[in-house]
């Protein structure tokens, strides 16, 4: 793996995600083999690759979706999986214990709640007057608040999108996990709805690991690029640093010279 020179200067830091994965899928007589290893100190990171990468098998591990077959996940120096190998004792901290927030690409809201009892759901216990009034900030911080009264049935997907990222938020989560958040957004919402939610971590001093295959959303979301490449991390740093390589080909590809 090329490591940059800001990835070897993270070192000296304790990370607040380290990373040692391996698992083997099958199906139809295909295999494909996920074997990640790596430590994250920037708060805000970007897992970059094309679509078939692995990048949302990562994201389902660490939150606790998808059991790997060895290895061990640290978030925040506590262990939240590792495999038996050796004298180890196998340890997997279930799904909804971890403070693990993943908002996934096709988003999971419930059918039978209106767009408020969504996000309501994260907030039980909260009493009345104080419910409203989170359910109301975090409806008009993904710019939703005109669709709280309204049922999934009657949505778009960018709208279900934004749902599913407000009651994610309101489990006030320790780490921020999104595969491709903003897809089903035009450009214009896609970056007001970035901007609110990395100012949303940054006055929380929760981390963000995004997945996109968006190059230049890449270069915007993140502080720290991980490439991901058929199931392996081949790159990791600055984006204008790891990404140069990828921007100079795309940019032949669509016949512009990258010295302009």
């Amino acid at each position: 793996m090329n490591l940059s020179e800001s990835a070897i200067a993270n070192a000296a830091r304790p990370p607040w995600l380290s990373v040692h994965i391996e698992h083997r899928f099958a199906h139809n007589g295909a295999s494909f083999h996920l074997e990640a290893a790596f430590e994250l100190h920037a708060p805000r990171t970007v897992v970059f690759g094309p679509s078939g990468s692995g990048k949302s098998s990562l994201l389902r591990a660490i939150a606790g979706l998808l059991e790997a077959d060895a290895g061990k996940i640290q978030l925040h120096d506590r262990t939240l999986w590792q495999s038996a190998r050796g004298s180890r004792s196998a340890l997997s901290v279930p799904a909804e214990k971890r403070c693990v927030g993943l908002v996934l690409q096709n988003p999971a809201v419930f059918p039978h709640l209106t767009v408020a009892h969504n996000v309501a759901f994260a907030l039980r216990g909260m009493d009345g007057p104080a419910q409203k009034e989170n359910i109301l900030r975090l409806l008009q911080l993904v710019e939703a608040e005109s669709l709280a009264n309204r049922w999934p049935r009657e949505l778009s997907g960018g709208q279900l999108q934004r749902v599913a990222i407000a009651r994610t938020l309101a489990a006030e989560p320790t780490v921020l996990l999104l595969d491709e958040p903003f897809a089903a957004l035009d450009a214009p919402g896609r970056q007001r709805l970035s901007q609110n939610l990395h100012q949303w971590a940054r006055e929380r001093s929760v981390p963000l690991l995004m997945v996109t295959h968006n190059l230049e959303e890449a270069f915007a979301a993140g502080d720290e690029v991980l490439v991901m490449e058929e199931g392996h991390i081949t790159a990791q740093g600055k984006p204008c640093v790891v990404l140069a390589a990828e921007r100079e080909r795309l940019l032949l590809a669509m016949g512009v010279d990258p010295a302009l």
